[in-house]
């Protein structure tokens, strides 16, 4: 029973690999924030290829140490997701604001992969006050998202009542995630 639990989470994990690293197909977006009308939007081309470049250096970064990303949202909820890096034995967790667990098992749920899909599904980038702005269209409302930088690396996204934070690590918190995830049941 032991072998076959390990041998699903180990397959388990490589799917979440995989989608991480095949980042062209995905189309799916897991956040989606109230919006904020901003106008017409036009992409600054420096500010889009320099963002393209972080966003997808962030990517190798959790890929290749995994991550821990905690999201407060206005009401003062907090949610934590977890990925361990590429090949491990853990499958990417989240931790519910009310303490409840479940398996993650789409790359977006983690802002520098949804970033990703956003600029190849025709989202703009501009750069403002050191923060890049992303401008996207949902259901035809247009919608921002601000993102900070750190050492070439997405720190922080927000939203309009939520701000995401990552860690290029797995915390003590992200890891006692991991491990309760791992004793929950694969059902996607």
């Amino acid at each position: 029973m032991h072998s076959s639990r390990n041998q699903k989470h180990s397959k388990s994990a490589l799917i979440f690999a995989s989608v991480l690293l095949l980042m062209a197909g995905l189309t799916a977006c897991s956040s989606t924030p109230n919006a904020t009308p901003t106008g017409s939007q036009s992409s600054d081309e420096p500010a889009m290829t320099k963002f393209a470049e972080i966003v997808d250096a962030s990517i190798a970064k959790l890929n290749l140490q995994g991550c821990t990303q905690t999201t407060v949202n206005s009401s003062g909820e907090t949610y934590v997701l977890a990925s361990d890096k590429s090949g491990s034995d853990y499958q990417a967790t989240e931790k519910n604001a009310d303490g409840s667990y479940q398996l993650l098992f789409e790359a977006d749920a983690f802002f520098p992969a949804a970033a990703k899909s956003w600029l190849q599904l025709g989202a703009t980038v501009s750069l403002l006050n050191g923060e890049y702005i992303l401008s996207r269209d949902i259901e035809g409302t247009p919608t921002q998202y601000r993102f900070r930088v750190s050492d070439g690396l997405l720190e922080s996204e927000t939203g309009d009542s939520w701000v995401s934070t990552l860690k290029y690590e797995v915390s003590a918190e992200g890891l006692e995630i991991l491990k309760v995830g791992a004793t929950l049941p694969a059902t996607n």
